[in-house]
């Protein structure tokens, strides 16, 4: 794909016979047209969407860390693992979603992590029915391994419309591997049974499947049996942690990046959506700014037990990295909002520079030690992401006999098409 640089501006160009589909990274505008100098200044103009303010807050979901605690040792797991329970109370409970509803001007989602947030199920109950009590609307969602859900806890789960994400890394032989109890037996048998009580349900169930070294082999296979489990979404998530992770010593980050955009192709025409790809991919169609890939980019605080508090579910057992009060947080903010692409000069000649977000700052952190330095762990991703939304435009556009900057009106039709 040729890239040029125009008045102070990259433009991407993918050709098609004698047209071709002129991109501006800077703006996001997208042109078909038989030359780049039959475009005039309207193409050119400047952004009004990739300004960033470091010091803003606008807090609208809630992270209620129910439990510290966990009834696996999974292989790339980074929290910290003891064998007494650690829960958070009532009380804590309440202050936190007090403490939410008093600072977030729109509340949007409260989401119960962990640890495993089911060895606190009484916790989310209370949560639930309390936040009921003044707020019908919220949705609610969590993350858990799937072992610990009975048929009861579905049953609530459905009633209380709790979205449910249940970890799982594929097939047994797959799952087993990396994902364990404390004595090294495999788990898969008993996440699988309590995604498939959701299921039964009626819960709105997604998965979200971890690529490593124990999986990113067997694409195919765990292509085929996302297919079969049949997830309201997916996710194939790209590791985290230092070079010591398990997760993180993948062959190639490059090849596992081509087989995610080889699976988007595949689960998007069986309707599964495909996380990682599906968002960036429509907000490079509509030509949306993203700034941040994640909401502890100022949007989020995360709640642990004895009333402490953060913005970054990442490192939720290491109490050194929450406060006492949500008072310390903007300045937390500060330092992960410098992840954006719109702070990193280097990012500004990406294709995806609109799109990516700057990935995971608590990466970042661990392994650089700072946030606004490119990942080429993840940029890889963001990169294929975008040619690959770019190529899906071109599909709908060729043809066309007249050369014309698409309209929003245009990508709406195209994004919706898709």
């Amino acid at each position: 794909m040729e890239c040029l640089y125009r008045n102070n501006q990259y433009v991407y160009i993918l050709k098609d016979g004698d047209y071709s589909l002129f991109y501006n990274n800077t703006n996001g505008k997208a042109a078909y047209a038989k030359d780049i100098d039959i475009l005039g200044p309207e193409f050119y103009e400047l952004p009004d969407d990739t300004s960033i303010d470091l010091n803003e807050v606008s807090y609208e979901q809630l992270y209620l860390a129910v439990s510290e605690s966990c009834n696996f040792r999974c292989k790339y797991c980074r929290q910290r693992k003891g064998n007494t329970i650690e829960n958070m109370s009532f009380d804590d409970i309440k202050n936190a979603i007090d403490i939410f509803y008093k600072s977030a001007k729109t509340p949007r989602s409260i989401v119960f992590f962990g640890g495993e947030p089911l060895m606190n199920f009484d916790g989310i109950k209370y949560a639930i029915n309390y936040v009921r009590e003044f707020d019908q609307n919220i949705p609610f969602s969590m993350v858990i391994n799937g072992s610990l859900c009975t048929r009861e806890i579905a049953d609530f789960l459905a009633k209380n419309k709790v979205e449910v994400i249940v970890s799982l890394d594929g097939p047994e032989y797959c799952h087993n591997v990396a994902r364990y109890y404390a004595g090294g037996r495999g788990t898969y048998e008993a996440a699988l049974q309590g995604y498939k009580f959701l299921k039964e349900a009626g819960c709105r169930t997604g998965i979200t499947a971890v690529i490593g070294p124990h999986n990113e082999d067997y694409f195919d296979e765990l292509i085929q049996w996302a297919i079969e489990l049949k997830p309201d979404s997916l996710g194939f998530c790209l590791p985290h942690g230092d070079e010591n992770n398990f997760a993180m010593k993948l062959s190639s980050f490059d090849a596992v990046h081509e087989k995610m955009i080889a699976a988007y192709e595949v689960l998007h025409s069986q309707g599964i959506y495909l996380v990682q790809a599906e968002q960036k991919i429509n907000a490079f169609i509509h030509g949306w700014a993203v700034p941040y890939e994640c909401k502890a980019c100022g949007k989020r605080i995360v709640a642990c037990k004895d009333r402490r508090f953060g913005i970054c579910e990442g490192p939720i057992t290491l109490h050194d990295k929450f406060y006492d009060s949500i008072e310390s947080l903007p300045e937390a903010v500060r330092e992960y909002k410098k992840t954006s692409p719109f702070y990193i000069q280097e990012c500004s000649s990406c294709i995806a520079y609109r799109i990516c977000g700057g990935s995971c700052v608590y990466d970042k952190l661990t392994r650089f030690g700072r946030p606004d330095v490119q990942d080429e762990c993840r940029c890889g991703l963001s990169r294929m992401i975008a040619e690959k939304a770019l190529e899906l435009i071109l599909r709908h556009v060729s043809g066309c006999d007249e050369s014309h900057i698409l309209t929003k009106e245009e990508r709406q039709i195209i994004g919706g098409s898709i």
